[in-house]
C-alpha cells in the first residue's frame, strides 16, 4: 500500500520514521525543519545511492512516482525535449487517475524521451533526427502518447496506426519500428514483459504491395546537354560548382556539402570521405580526375573565410550550402529531375559501355555490399575506377575542362 496525499501532508519530523516508504524504491523524507523530499533508492555496484526527485508540495505524488520510475530505468527522470515544448496534450479520461492509484510506471511520452536521446547520437543527418521524434508525435501521442506503458496493447497501436497505413505508408511503417524500439528498451528496463508493436503486419493491417518510387533522373544522354547549359547558367557561383562537382563524381548531395578542404588529398588525386557523413557508415574515397581538379581550384579561389568546409555559409544553420540549392539549380534546367538522380545516370552509362565491372561500378556509387561479400572483399577498387570516372568525365564535358575562374579573372584584367 502506497503513501496518500493526506499521509504526506500529516507527516511530522519525530512523529514517525525519518523516511517514509511508497513501494519500489520511492521514499518520503521528512526533515528536522519540516522539510518534505521524495527520494528514490537506487542500488548501484552493491551500494545504495539516495536521489532526490523534489520537495512536497512543489512536486506532487503522481509526478514523484513518475520521476522515481524513470531514474530507476537509468535515466535523468528531469530530461526534456526543446522541440516538444509545445506537444502536451492534456490526459485523457481513460488515461487519467488519482494520484494514489498511479503505478510507477511512466507513460510512453515520457519513455520514447529516453529511447530518443539514446537514439539520436547514432543520426548524422538533422533531418533524420528530427524525424525520429516528428513522426511519433504527429501519429502515436495523440492517442497513446499519455497511456502508461503496460496499458498499451497490439490493438492500441493497429488502430494508432491504421488510418495512415495505406496513405503514408512508409511513414508508418518506420514509425511503427521506432515504436518497437521503445519496447525493446522498455523490456531491458525490466518496466514491461512483451513488445506490443511486435506483431504480424499483414495479419494487422491486410496486405500493401509496395510502389517503388525512384529519384527522377535525366537520360545520360542528355548529361552532356545539362553541363553545356550549366556553364551558363546564372546562379550563384559556389552552387554551380557544387552541381558540376556532383554530376562528375556521382557522390550524395550531403557528403558533399559537408566535404572538408582536409578531404582533398591534391597529390594522390583523392577525395576521401569519412565513415561519419556516409549513409552506410563506412569511408569513401573518389578519385580525382582533370575536370575535377579545375572545380577543386574554382572553390579555393571562392572559398569563405572562417571555415574549413569547402562549400561553407558561416552564417547558416548548418554552416554549409544549402540542401535544396543545387536541386533548385537543376530543376531549372528540368523540373522533373533531381540532384541526385545524376547518380542513375551514371549508373546507366557505366552498365551500357560494357567494359565495368559491377563491383566496380557500385563502389563508385559507394552501395551497400551484403555481409558477407563486405567480409571478404576489402578493397575499394580505387584504381579500377579511375579510368571509370575519367571517360564519364569526358564524356559529360566533351573533353573540355570546365570553365577556370582563376582564369576568367586574368582575362578580365583582374588580380
Amino acid at each position: 500500500m502506497g503513501l496518500t496525499a493526506k499521509q504526506i501532508e500529516a507527516a511530522r519530523p519525530g512523529a514517525g520514521p525519518e523516511r517514509m516508504s511508497d513501494g519500489n524504491g520511492l521514499y518520503l523524507r521528512v526533515y528536522k525543519s519540516g522539510r518534505k523530499a521524495f527520494q528514490v533508492r537506487l542500488d548501484e555496484d552493491g551500494k545504495t545511492k539516495w536521489v532526490t526527485l523534489g520537495t512536497f508540495p512543489d512536486m506532487p505524488l503522481k509526478e514523484a512516482r513518475r520521476a522515481a520510475a524513470l531514474a530507476r530505468a537509468g535515466e535523468d527522470p528531469g530530461q526534456d525535449l526543446a522541440d516538444d515544448a509545445t506537444d502536451n496534450p492534456p490526459a485523457s479520461a481513460a488515461s487519467a487517475a488519482p494520484a494514489d492509484e498511479v503505478p510507477d510506471m511512466p507513460t510512453l511520452r515520457e519513455f520514447a524521451r529516453i529511447w530518443y536521446e539514446r537514439k539520436k547520437f547514432g543520426l548524422s543527418n538533422g533531418k533524420h533526427v528530427h524525424q525520429n521524434w516528428q513522426t511519433l508525435r504527429d501519429f502515436v501521442f495523440p492517442d497513446l502518447g499519455d497511456r502508461r506503458l503496460n496499458e498499451i496493447r497490439q490493438r492500441d497501436i493497429v488502430r494508432t496506426l491504421d488510418p495512415v497505413w495505406h496513405a503514408k505508408h512508409e511513414t508508418a511503417r518506420r514509425t511503427l519500428g521506432r515504436l518497437s524500439e521503445i519496447y525493446e528498451l522498455a523490456k531491458v528496463r525490466e518496466l514491461v514483459e512483451v513488445n506490443p508493436a511486435n506483431f504480424l503486419l499483414k495479419a494487422a493491417f491486410g496486405p500493401y504491395r509496395r510502389k517503388h518510387k525512384h529519384h527522377a533522373s535525366l537520360p545520360f544522354n542528355r548529361v552532356p546537354e545539362f553541363w553545356a547549359w550549366l556553364q551558363q547558367a546564372p546562379c550563384e557561383e559556389m552552387t554551380r560548382q557544387l552541381a558540376m562537382l556532383l554530376v562528375l563524381t556521382a557522390k550524395r548531395t550531403g557528403e558533399a556539402r559537408f566535404a572538408r578542404w582536409t578531404d582533398f588529398d591534391a597529390d594522390r588525386m583523392i577525395w576521401v570521405t569519412t565513415e561519419e557523413r556516409m549513409k552506410m557508415r563506412r569511408g569513401h574515397r573518389v578519385p580525382l580526375v582533370r575536370q575535377t581538379r579545375v572545380i577543386i581550384d574554382n572553390l579555393d579561389l571562392i572559398r569563405p573565410k572562417g571555415t574549413d568546409h569547402v562549400f561553407g555559409k558561416p552564417r547558416s544553420k548548418t554552416g554549409v550550402i544549402s540542401e535544396n540549392a543545387a536541386l533548385n539549380l537543376v530543376q531549372r534546367f528540368d523540373a522533373n529531375i533531381t540532384m541526385h538522380g545524376f547518380r542513375s545516370s551514371f549508373r546507366t552509362w557505366s552498365r551500357k559501355q560494357g567494359r565495368y565491372g559491377f563491383d566496380v561500378m557500385e563502389l563508385a556509387l559507394a552501395h551497400e555490399k551484403d555481409a558477407l561479400t563486405a567480409a571478404y572483399e576489402r578493397d575499394d577498387l580505387l584504381e579500377e575506377r579511375r579510368p571509370m570516372m575519367a571517360a564519364w568525365a569526358d564524356f559529360v564535358t566533351a573533353g573540355e575542362d570546365p570553365v577556370s575562374l582563376r582564369d576568367r579573372i586574368a582575362e578580365k584584367g583582374g588580380c
